[in-house]
């Protein structure tokens, strides 16, 4: 959502797209209040200038280390340390213990700090994946395709998201749109229920152009659980040619 807001606010979004963002600002608080830090951060940027520092400054910094230099060289030498003075052990025991308490300190302030992130993170996936989830429902064919796009952000396998890929790849009523489905499945082929899955669709497939990208994925992938289906195709009459050679070369490549 972040990323569409920036593409909002930079006039990158169009048409239902566009539509959706700006509902979805209006009616929700928490990204209308996001929406407005982003305009703002965008706005300082783009007034944003130069700063050149005035060139008296170094003058008087050097004669100001100049006038220290001079200070220092009239002091008399340092006292020789006494290691063995009790005083000194207590100060450099002093100074231990306020060395550990700082990187412990640090140690749990870091720590906060990392699972803020870790929280803020599952957040956003979240909001992702269910903006993937209702995007895949629009009636908008490019719309879908861009949710289908948006499940490569997800950094690991979501079972809901892969079922419904899974489900675009079977039913949707455009071909673009199955074929982008198939595309991302791929990322997640080395499962065993998306390799199952990505196998039946052959039997069942009814976009000549699905059925191609399936059979040239199977090849691809080595998998010779997919010759059944494959002959399938070849034996049904309402196969069209093109299919049937592309699967009689699969078969060819995987037997």
């Amino acid at each position: 959502m972040k990323e569409l807001m920036i593409d909002y606010l930079d006039g990158n979004l169009t048409g239902e797209l566009k539509d959706f963002v700006t509902k979805h600002i209006e009616k929700d608080g928490r990204w209308k209040h996001e929406f407005g830090k982003l305009k703002e951060l965008s706005t300082l940027m783009d007034n944003s200038i130069e700063l050149t520092p005035d060139p008296s400054l170094r003058a008087e910094f050097e004669k100001m280390l100049a006038e220290e230099i001079a200070v220092a060289s009239t002091k008399p030498a340092a006292k020789t340390i006494h290691w063995s003075s009790p005083k000194m052990w207590m100060q450099i025991a002093a100074s231990v213990a306020i060395l550990v308490v700082g990187v412990l300190v640090g140690n749990k302030f870091n720590a906060d700090s990392q699972q803020q992130e870790l929280t803020a993170l599952r957040l956003e996936m979240e909001a992702t994946k269910q903006l993937i989830l209702s995007s895949l429902g629009n009636q908008s064919a490019s719309s879908r395709i861009g949710a289908v796009n948006a499940s490569y952000q997800m950094n690991a396998m979501d079972d809901d998201i892969v079922n419904a890929l899974i489900n675009t790849m079977n039913t949707d009523g455009n071909a673009n749109v199955r074929l982008a489905a198939v595309d991302a499945l791929t990322e997640f082929a080395d499962e065993e229920n998306v390799r199952k899955a990505l196998i039946s669709a052959l039997a069942t497939q009814d976009k000549a152009v699905v059925q191609i990208a399936l059979i040239n994925l199977m090849v691809r992938l080595k998998e010779e659980r997919a010759i059944q289906p494959m002959q399938q195709i070849i034996q049904d009459e309402n196969s069209i040619e093109v299919v049937k050679d592309e699967a009689n070369y699969g078969v060819f490549k995987l037997s």
